[in-house]
C-alpha cells in the first residue's frame, strides 16, 4: 500500500479528539507523516450522536476526497460502530472506502496501514499550541440508555482505565508542557463504577477487588492527580448532575487547584420531558443540587447542554423548561435542536416537532444563554484572575479562566517573551 502521509478529520466531542491525538501519536510512531492537503490516506474520525453529526461526518468525507482527489479512506468511530456492514445507513458517498473501524479500533487500522500485526507504539507527546489544554480520556462506554442517544450502542459497556496509566500520561503532559488537564470520558462520574457480577472463588473476589482499587473512583484520581509535580489545574470536562457527590464540591470549594467550574447536562427543566429522555434525575432534584454547590462555592460557573423541540414538547413544556433556565441561572447555555439519530427510540415516538419549531426555540434559548453569560462574567471586573494562555488574534493574547470564560489581553501591555502558549497567569478582568 505505501501509505506515507496522512490527514484525520475529527468530529464531535472531546473523546473523539483524544482518540484522535492517540491515532496520530500511534501513525507518528510507525513512520507515517502528518499533511494538510494531497495526502495517502485520510481518517474521518466520526460522531453518530444526532442525524446532524451524521450529516457532518458526510461533509467531512467529501471533503478529504476534494482535499486530496487520489486519498485512501478511513471512516473509524462511532458512524462505523452502529454501520459496520454498510447497510441502509451509509450513503453513496461512503462508497469506495478502503478501511472501516468501530470506536476504539485505531490499533487495528494503525496495523491494516502500515503492515503490522502487533500493538503500534506511540510517538513522543508533543506540545500542540492549537491545544494549549491536554484533554485526557479516562473513561468510555455508557449504559446510561437516554432515549435521545446512541453512543451506549457505539462505545459500548463502561470501561475505565487504570490510575497507574492515567497518572503516568497526565505526568508526561506536564513534563511537555501542558498546564490545564482537562478529564473526559463518555460517563465521567462513574470513573471506576463498573458493576462486578464476578461469582468466582473468594480468591478470585480478591482479585477483582485489586483490579477495581487500580481505577479507584473519580475523587480519589481527582486527589492524586492535584499532586502531580508542576501541574497547574484540572477541569472535569462534563459530569451527571447526581454523580455530583459531596467530596468533589468540597475539593472544587477547597483546592486552588481544582478549576471553579462544572458542566451539568440538564436537557430539559420539565419533568415530563425528562421521563420521555429517560433522564435520571427530576427538576427538584437538579435544583437541590445546584443549591447544594453553589452554597459551598457561591462563584462556581455552572454549563449545561439543553435539547429544544423533543418530541412531545408543547409549547408549555417549552416554557417551562425556559423558566427553570432562568430560576438555576446557568453560565453558559448549549442548546441543540432535536435531532435523534433513527435507532433510538426518541427518534420513534409520536408528535415529533416540525423544524421550524425547533430553530425558533433554539434561537430564544441562546439569546437567553448571551444574556446569562455576560451576567456571570459581570461579576469579576476587575478582578485578578488566573487565565491559561490558549492562541494569538490579531493584536491579543486569548486565555481561559477556571471559571470557563475567556480573557482578552492586549500585547502592546506584555512583552511577547513573558508570556507562553499554554502557561497560567494572573491578569485583571
Amino acid at each position: 500500500m505505501g501509505y506515507k502521509t496522512y490527514k484525520i478529520y475529527t468530529l464531535g466531542c472531546k473523546v473523539n479528539q483524544y482518540d484522535s491525538l492517540q491515532l496520530k501519536r500511534k501513525l507518528d510512531g510507525v513512520g507515517l507523516r502528518l499533511a494538510d492537503n494531497n495526502v495517502d490516506i485520510a481518517i474521518i474520525n466520526t460522531c453518530a450522536v444526532t442525524a446532524t453529526a451524521i450529516n457532518k461526518s458526510r461533509r467531512a468525507l467529501n471533503l478529504a476526497r476534494k482535499e486530496s482527489p487520489r486519498v485512501s479512506i478511513a471512516l473509524i468511530g462511532c458512524w462505523p460502530a452502529i454501520n459496520e456492514k454498510r447497510n441502509q445507513d451509509f450513503p453513496p458517498e461512503a462508497d469506495n472506502i478502503d478501511f472501516i473501524y468501530g470506536a476504539n479500533e485505531a490499533d487495528k487500522l494503525v496495523s491494516a496501514i502500515s503492515n503490522k500485526n502487533k500493538t503500534c507504539a506511540k510517538a513522543p507527546l508533543v506540545f500542540d499550541k492549537s491545544r494549549a489544554r491536554y484533554t485526557i480520556k479516562i473513561q468510555d462506554g455508557c449504559e446510561q440508555y437516554c432515549s435521545y442517544c446512541i453512543i451506549p450502542f457505539t462505545r459500548g459497556k463502561l470501561r475505565s482505565r487504570l490510575k497507574k496509566e492515567i497518572l503516568e500520561e497526565i505526568s508526561e503532559a506536564v513534563d511537555c508542557g501542558y498546564r490545564e488537564i482537562v478529564l473526559s470520558g463518555i460517563h465521567l462520574g462513574l470513573y471506576g463504577k463498573e458493576k462486578t457480577t464476578d461469582r468466582r472463588p473468594a480468591r478470585n473476589v480478591s482479585a477483582a477487588r485489586r483490579a477495581r482499587q487500580q481505577t479507584a473512583d473519580l475523587i480519589s484520581l481527582m486527589k492524586e492527580i492535584i499532586k502531580i509535580k508542576n501541574i497547574g489545574r484540572i477541569r472535569l470536562s462534563s459530569i451527571e448532575v447526581n454523580e455530583v457527590s459531596d467530596e468533589i464540591i468540597e475539593l472544587i470549594k477547597t483546592s486552588g487547584k481544582v478549576c471553579k467550574h462544572l458542566h451539568v447536562p440538564l436537557q430539559s427543566g420539565c419533568d415530563k420531558i425528562l421521563k420521555l429522555m429517560n433522564r435520571p434525575y427530576t427538576q427538584e432534584q437538579f435544583r437541590n443540587k445546584i443549591k447544594k454547590i453553589r452554597k459551598a462555592a457561591p462563584k462556581v460557573a455552572i454549563s449545561t447542554d439543553v435539547i429544544v423541540g423533543f418530541p412531545g414538547e408543547n409549547e408549555r413544556d417549552f416554557e417551562e423548561t425556559v423558566k427553570f433556565i432562568k430560576e438555576i441561572g446557568f453560565s453558559r447555555l448549549h442548546v441543540f435542536p432535536f435531532s435523534a439519530h433513527s435507532k433510538t427510540p426518541a427518534s420513534k415516538l409520536p408528535n415529533q416537532l416540525d423544524e421550524k419549531i425547533k430553530i425558533k426555540r433554539a434561537k430564544k434559548l441562546r439569546a437567553l444563554g448571551e444574556q446569562f453569560k455576560n451576567k456571570y462574567q459581570k461579576q469579576f471586573k476587575g478582578k485578578d484572575l488566573n487565565f491559561i494562555i490558549e492562541r494569538e488574534k490579531d493584536n491579543y493574547y486569548i486565555g481561559k479562566s477556571e471559571y470557563y470564560f475567556d480573557c482578552k489581553i492586549l500585547k502592546r501591555i506584555i512583552k511577547p517573551d513573558k508570556l507562553k502558549i499554554g502557561a497560567i497567569y494572573s491578569f485583571k478582568f
